[in-house]
């Protein structure tokens, strides 16, 4: 007879499974598949919004570089105070002292070069003596404007900019095609795991259901105590598998929510099972070609191998001849106060261009050419790497690919046996030609088949979304193709 205690046991399992159900249907739970889950993820994760975001900073970038070409206009605005003037000098009164011819002059111009030459030479007419100029304050206002006219490093810079809009661009594309593979094997761990609950409760419920026929037999004095005991064994057994199936329901649960980017209180409930995909995943086909034309990494290290070339060639440039032109129109005052209504302006401008010729700068240039050189055969040899593992990948892919569906086909007939065996040792016990034992491990053998099959099913959709990650592009059904 079946003691009081595990009587208890049982019944307040059953009732926390119940509440705990009760609970959740309770709450608002966002029902999804992986097409709904998929079209929030793209929406709503943070990663694919800070690709597009850099699309957006490198079109800007791409701006800027053109407006290198275009003129730069300057205000300007300076004010200088002399703390000491500066001295000139001039020989002999401006160089007209001994070299001067009377007869060339007037009376009144021979006693204004007499006075200035004094004024020249104050400390005897030696010339040394100097005198100051300029005046205590001065101010410049005005407008510098420059423009590039041949600067063929501008314009290859340019090019590098085009580049890194093309490189954010394939950047964007690859983190969709990677959140489109965590969502997508998130979304299948999911759905094991609550399949896998599922079934662990499944079982739960038939083996009570056994588990009160085999009460009544033993009441009624048909069964032995033997089978109530180890139906009971069987019983509890279940209950740390079902626990460990909730506990990873919940964190494959966690782990969706968080590439979805969705809050962690919202419960999200999947629509279907897994083996509902049984009757649709061979409509898809491996394609043949797997040139890896698609792939977003490789695609990736192109681009920024031909930024590095547009780098090489921006670098040899360096040793061309530029061109600038400039032109500045400035006003200039000096004062010795500070009336400024008073202050006299004067304008002074220019126009020219500058031509400058690279010569030797401690050959920065030479080497900075042959560093990008080595670069760029790092380049070549790393590609060859990249490609040859992606190729293994390919192919580690489809061989899971086919072992999967292998998986499936075995998995799937056993099923269908450990069932039917089920039936036949249950009628057999019924009748008393079989035991508690053979009963259990026909139960036990169902289960693991179930598992089995649904694991194979994970299998092979996880194999043809890292396939699919690989490629670059989804396998699409072979209908999708007519």
């Amino acid at each position: 007879m079946m003691k009081p205690k595990s009587i208890l046991f049982v019944t307040v399992v059953c009732g926390l499974f119940r509440l705990s159900t009760a609970t959740a249907q309770q709450k608002d739970s966002l029902a999804i598949d992986l097409n709904t889950a998929l079209e929030i993820a793209l929406n709503e994760n943070p990663t694919v919004k800070v690709a597009d975001m850099e699309i957006t900073k490198m079109q800007y970038a791409k701006k800027s570089a053109y407006g290198a070409l275009l003129p730069e206009i300057n205000l300007i605005g300076q004010y200088q105070r002399t703390i000491k003037k500066q001295t000139m000098y001039m020989d002999n009164g401006f160089g007209l002292g001994g070299d001067v011819n009377p007869e060339d002059f007037e009376p009144e111009e021979l006693e204004i070069i007499e006075v200035l030459g004094k004024l020249m030479t104050p400390s005897g007419g030696d010339g040394n003596g100097g005198f100051q100029v300029g005046r205590w304050n001065m101010y410049t206002g005005g407008v510098n404007v420059s423009m590039p006219l041949v600067v063929p490093s501008l314009w290859k810079n340019i090019q590098m900019s085009e580049v890194d809009i093309q490189l954010a661009m394939e950047q964007a594309r690859s983190s969709k095609i990677n959140l489109v593979n965590q969502v997508t094997k998130s979304f299948y761990s999911f759905m094991l795991a609550h399949d896998s609950y599922l079934l662990f409760k499944q079982t739960y419920a038939t083996d009570s259901i056994n588990l009160e026929n085999i009460k009544n037999k033993y009441e009624q004095g048909i069964a032995p105590e033997y089978d109530v005991i180890t139906a009971e064994v069987r019983l509890k057994s279940l209950i740390p598998s079902i626990l460990q199936a909730e506990n990873m329901m919940k964190i494959a649960e966690l782990q969706l929510k968080m590439l979805m980017g969705i809050d962690d209180d919202v419960p999200l409930k999947v629509v279907g099972t897994l083996s509902d995909y049984d009757e649709v995943m061979f409509d898809a086909i491996i394609p043949a070609d797997t040139s890896l034309m698609s792939n977003s990494d490789l695609k990736k290290f192109d681009l920024q191998t031909n930024k590095v070339q547009k780098l090489y060639e921006m670098q040899k440039l360096q040793y061309a001849p530029s061109l600038v032109s400039s032109f500045q129109y400035t006003y200039i005052s000096q004062n010795n106060d500070f009336k400024f209504s008073n202050y006299k302006w004067d304008p002074y401008s220019t126009i020219g261009v500058t031509l400058s010729i690279p010569i030797f700068n401690g050959g920065q240039r030479h080497h900075n050419l042959k560093q990008t050189e080595v670069q760029l055969s790092q380049l070549r040899y790393q590609r060859v790497d990249l490609e040859r593992n992606l190729k293994l990948a390919v192919k580690n892919n489809i061989d899971l690919i086919n072992k999967s569906v292998k998986q499936i086909m075995a998995t799937q007939s056993s099923v269908e046996q450990a069932k039917k065996g089920y039936e036949i040792t249950l009628k057999r016990y019924e009748t008393g030609l079989g035991t508690i034992v053979e009963l259990n491990a026909a139960a036990l053998a169902v289960t693991n088949a179930e598992l089995q099959y649904k694991n194979a099913i994970y299998d092979y959709l996880a194999a043809k979304a890292d396939l699919e990650k690989v490629l670059g592009y989804k396998i699409t059904p072979i209908d999708s193709k007519n």
